[in-house]
């Protein structure tokens, strides 16, 4: 091989050859790549694992939880021997911060079948005295109120026509958990759990609605309309409204101040559950103290509140699953049994 190929070849080489430098650099983005990765996977593990509750956590300050059920063997002639709840909420039951709402973690901790059909961003109230279709506020097809008159009626359809127009809200969950309650055979359940926050607090849903007390409007409206509406068309379904539990609201100067001491259109979240706790116990359906009967309070707002001061973070919402785990959940998978 002549001198001249020899030269050619080597320059070949060392311009195939990566640099040292290059190498260190190649292996640095690796192993961070895979720090990277594996912080991830461990993030999604920490928020798809099974959350195991702790059956001796007991957050009760002074609970007044008021479960009354009647025996499934009243209504039925046959019972399936399945537990199955179906849970109507917001934020507090079905956010997925760290992959996980309260629903979640029921799930992952109960015998029953329990059924998530919850809308983060939504209210227990409507925010319009009108039907929603009469409105300029299509999410109050999302209200309890309505929400329930589009499941009795099977036209479910409108709510899943709104969801362009919506803001601010997991859209995705919304079309799934919409596709969820369609279907459910409402004859096959055995419970309702309606588990909404302090967020028509805030956005000051009063209790009782003056011009008609009779609206959806109001609390007073809601509780007696799913009274009727339920009772109605699954009289074997048995339902509980448990209390928001507690959380901050901000005064006119922009200050963080307990909901329990700050008024918003006359009221006070303890106002509102308060009247909760005597309209359920006036319509005789059972009602869960999610206020008292769990240990987030001003003292411990800051170990058991998200950022927003309103909805619990993981470790509060492990509070709440154990005291409906412990309280609520025993009674309702030994109803929902054969014997």
């Amino acid at each position: 091989m002549s001198e001249e190929n020899q030269k050619i070849d080597a320059e070949k080489e060392s311009t195939q050859k990566p640099k040292p430098w290059v190498l260190i650099i190649a292996m640095a983005c690796a192993i961070l790549g895979i720090i990277g990765l594996t912080g991830f996977l461990i993030k999604r593990w920490e928020g798809s694992s099974e959350f195991i509750i702790d059956p001796s956590i007991d957050g009760s300050v002074e609970t007044d939880d008021r479960i009354s059920l009647i025996p499934p063997s009243v209504y039925r002639t046959e019972d399936d021997g399945v537990s199955t709840v179906v849970i109507f909420g917001n934020d507090t039951f079905g956010d997925t911060e760290y992959g996980v709402g309260v629903c979640k973690l029921l799930q992952e901790n109960s015998t029953a079948t329990i059924y998530d059909c919850t809308f983060p961003g939504s209210t227990m109230m409507t925010r319009r005295l009108n039907r929603p279709e009469e409105t300029d506020y299509p999410m109050d097809y999302y209200s309890l109120y309505w929400l329930w008159e589009s499941v009795q009626n099977k036209t479910l359809d409108m709510q899943l026509n709104v969801i362009p127009e919506l803001e601010g809200i997991d859209k995705d969950l919304y079309k799934e958990h919409i596709e969820l309650l369609k279907s459910i055979d409402f004859n096959t359940v055995d419970f309702i759990l309606i588990c909404y926050d302090g967020h028509d607090y805030l956005a000051g849903q009063t209790s009782v609605y003056q011009k008609d007390a009779f609206m959806p409007i109001c609390m007073n409206g809601v509780i007696y309309g799913i009274h009727q509406k339920v009772y109605a068309h699954y009289p074997e379904v048995q339902v509980a409204f448990v209390a928001p539990s507690f959380c901050y609201a901000e005064d006119e100067n922009g200050q963080r101040v307990p909901g329990n001491l700050y008024e918003i259109k006359g009221e006070m979240l303890t106002d509102s559950i308060l009247f909760m706790k005597e309209k359920t116990r006036e319509y005789g359906i059972s009602y869960v103290d999610n206020y008292f009967g769990v240990a987030i309070n001003e003292e411990t707002a800051d170990k058991y509140l998200t950022e927003d001061n309103v909805v619990p973070n993981l470790e509060g919402k492990k509070l709440i699953a154990a005291h409906i785990l412990n309280k609520v959940m025993p009674k309702i998978e030994a109803n929902g049994k054969s014997e």
